[in-house]
C-alpha cells in the first residue's frame, strides 16, 4: 500500500495527481514494515541507482539506500527536447515546484527537474568548488543544456551553494538563481499559496503576486 506516502507528501500540498503518477512510474514507493517513503532515481537504461527514504513519521528518519548513487539522484525528465533544467536540493522541493507549475496550467512533464538530496555549504566560494555529481552526469547525458536555473534553499547552505554553483558553471552555460520567493523552500512556499502556513498581509500580497 502506499496510502502513509500519499498522506505524507499531499499534507506538504504536493499534487495528489502528480504523486500517484510517480507512484505508477515507480519513482516513489512505500516500504514496509516502516512505511517510509522511496524516492528512486534511475539511470538512462531506466534501470534503479539511487533510493533516497524519508520517514513519513514525526521521527524525520531520513537515509540513502546502501549502495545508492546520487549521479542518479531523484528526478524528473522533460517528455519533449528541452534545453532547461531546473535543480533543487529535495525531491519534496521538486515535487513541490511540478505542483506550483500544475496550479499554473504549466505543463510540469515538459520540465526537466532534478533533486540533489541535499547540497555541502562550501567553505569557500571558488571556481574549485566541486558540481554535485548528480548535476554533472545530467548535463554530461544531455549536451542540449544551456540553461539551469537553481532553486536551492533560502538558509545560508543553499545560498552558498548557489553562489558556488554560479560561479563554477556560468563560464559555459546560462545560470539563473531561482530560490523561493517566501518561505525557506520551494515546499516552504508552496503551502504559503495553498494557505497551509500562515503568513502577514505583506507577505500574503507578495505569495499573491508571484503566483498569478
Amino acid at each position: 500500500y502506499n496510502d502513509r506516502v500519499i498522506t505524507y507528501v499531499t499534507d506538504r500540498g504536493i499534487s495528489k495527481t502528480i504523486v500517484e503518477e510517480c507512484i505508477n512510474k515507480g519513482y516513489i514507493y512505500q516500504t514496509y514494515p516502516h512505511n517510509n517513503v522511496v524516492f528512486v532515481g534511475f539511470d538512462e537504461e531506466n534501470n534503479p541507482r539511487y533510493a533516497g527514504i524519508r520517514g513519513t513519521n514525526a521521527s524525520r528518519y531520513m537515509c540513502d539506500a546502501y549502495g545508492s548513487d546520487k549521479a542518479f539522484s531523484f528526478k524528473l525528465k522533460s517528455v519533449i527536447p528541452n534545453n532547461e533544467v531546473h535543480i533543487f536540493e529535495s525531491a519534496i522541493d521538486l515535487l513541490s515546484y511540478a505542483t506550483l507549475l500544475k496550479m499554473k496550467n504549466i505543463d510540469w512533464h515538459k520540465e526537466n527537474m532534478i533533486s540533489l538530496g541535499g547540497v555541502n555549504n562550501p567553505s569557500k566560494i571558488n571556481e574549485n568548488n566541486k558540481i554535485p555529481i548528480a548535476i554533472k552526469e545530467f548535463l554530461e547525458k544531455n549536451p542540449n543544456i544551456n540553461e539551469i536555473h537553481l532553486h536551492l534553499d533560502n538558509d545560508e547552505v543553499g545560498r552558498n551553494a548557489s553562489k558556488s554553483l554560479q560561479d563554477v558553471l556560468s563560464k559555459k552555460y546560462t545560470v539563473l538563481d531561482r530560490p523561493a520567493p517566501l518561505g525557506k523552500d520551494c515546499n516552504d512556499y508552496l503551502k504559503y499559496v495553498l494557505g497551509i502556513k500562515k503568513l502577514n498581509k505583506n507577505a500574503k500580497e507578495k505569495v499573491c503576486e508571484v503566483a498569478r
